[in-house]
């Protein structure tokens, strides 16, 4: 009796390390995507943005879009996929919207300071542009100053996502290890693995 005890123990500690290093890595796998997510700085023209405020689709799972019959999102899908009860679903929807909180409170002040980068880079290429367009500019010689600019933005950005991603991952990591201990370990490994695509 006690042997038996003893390795059911034991089989709920191994699981549990690697439910810990399977969260470990779709949190890192999820912030490669956010660091990764590209600039849309467009022509002479365009605006400097990010879509979606520069964050992977896996950051921007909801309670709301949990219930919709169209999952768009991946996280979102992988859930459905995996066939929850009732009371998992319940469970899950409320770790999304734990998590959906936290994340409009993070993405809040990264917004505002997005906005103020971006402002920036675009009043920047503005002023360019009416340099050039008031003086004969040599056209080859403002594409240049443009591409430098566009390369100074994306430095920017990607220095704002290396500061702003273990924020960012805080909060997934604890709707992963949320969803690790509401899915039994079939699902949590067929979840797991389908996210990981």
């Amino acid at each position: 009796m006690f042997a038996t005890a003893l390795l059911v123990s034991c089989n709920k500690e191994n699981s549990e390390i690697n439910n810990n290093e399977t969260v470990d890595v779709l949190v890192e796998q999820a912030a490669q995507q956010y660091l990764n997510t590209p600039v849309a700085t467009g022509g002479e023209d365009e605006t400097y943005s990010l879509n979606n405020s520069g964050l992977p689709e896996v950051y921007l799972a909801t309670s709301s879009g949990f219930d919709t019959k169209a999952a768009a999102n991946p996280l979102i899908s992988c859930l459905k996929s995996v066939k929850l009860t009732d009371k998992q679903a319940l469970e899950v929807r409320k770790a999304l919207s734990v998590y959906e909180e936290q994340i409009q409170i993070i993405m809040k002040g990264q917004r505002e300071e997005l906005a103020k980068m971006e402002a920036r880079f675009i009043a920047a290429k503005k002023e360019l542009l009416s340099l050039a367009n008031g003086v004969k500019a040599d056209r080859h010689e403002l594409e240049k100053k443009i591409i430098a600019l566009k390369a100074e933005f994306e430095k920017a950005v990607r220095a704002f996502k290396e500061k702003n991603s273990p924020t960012l991952s805080a909060p997934y990591k604890v709707l992963m290890t949320s969803l690790g201990t509401i899915l039994d370990k079939r699902q949590w490994e067929a979840f797991s693995k389908c996210l990981s695509r």
